[in-house]
């Protein structure tokens, strides 16, 4: 696994709904440890420190009130652009052809846009696939990175980190 496909993995996992098993378990503090980028690294371990100082009720409660109830902060990444139209179902198709194609078929009640699957999607898939689904959520991923910075929302570290990793990511293969 590449430094670009940690990135993505720990924040896919820090994207989650809280829950302490995850929080508090080591090989994400090791997985933390062994970034090579480290103001990515400093972000997603400021996070962990604030997920692990606040009591599960508060996260739980913080993570629906910013991502389950607020159209600006939703998680969806087609929602921001298409709402519920018809168009966002026919989006839904497309990017699951995207993923069957990298050879990652979903279940059918798995929404294609759902933030942390696409992180966890980069993580594993052929770079050329993970690239191509940045290109597709790119807008989407930092008008919500935004609205958290602008919330002075901590979910911003995880976003901050995690558009700091797309973007190096994205650079790097416009460099070869």
């Amino acid at each position: 696994m590449d430094e670009h496909q940690k990135i993505f993995k720990i924040a896919s996992i820090l994207l989650q709904y809280p829950e302490r098993e995850w929080i508090e378990h080591e090989e994400l503090e090791q997985e933390l440890s062994l970034l090579k980028d480290k103001d990515v690294q400093n972000l997603f371990r400021q996070f962990l420190d604030y997920l692990k100082k606040n009591e599960i009720e508060q996260l739980c409660e913080t993570y629906v009130s910013t991502f389950d109830f607020s159209d600006k902060t939703t998680m969806y990444l087609t929602y921001n652009i298409f709402g519920d139209q018809q168009e966002r179902g026919q989006a839904f198709l497309k990017l699951k052809e995207e993923f069957r194609d990298a050879g990652f078929p979903l279940m059918d009640d798995e929404l294609p846009d759902y933030l942390p699957l696409v992180l966890e999607f980069a993580s594993i898939a052929p770079q050329e696939y993970a690239r191509k689904m940045f290109m597709i959520h790119k807008k989407s991923i930092d008008q919500l990175a935004e609205e958290l910075k602008v919330a002075n929302n901590p979910y911003y570290l995880v976003m901050c980190g995690c558009v700091m990793g797309i973007v190096s990511f994205l650079e790097e293969k416009k460099a070869s």
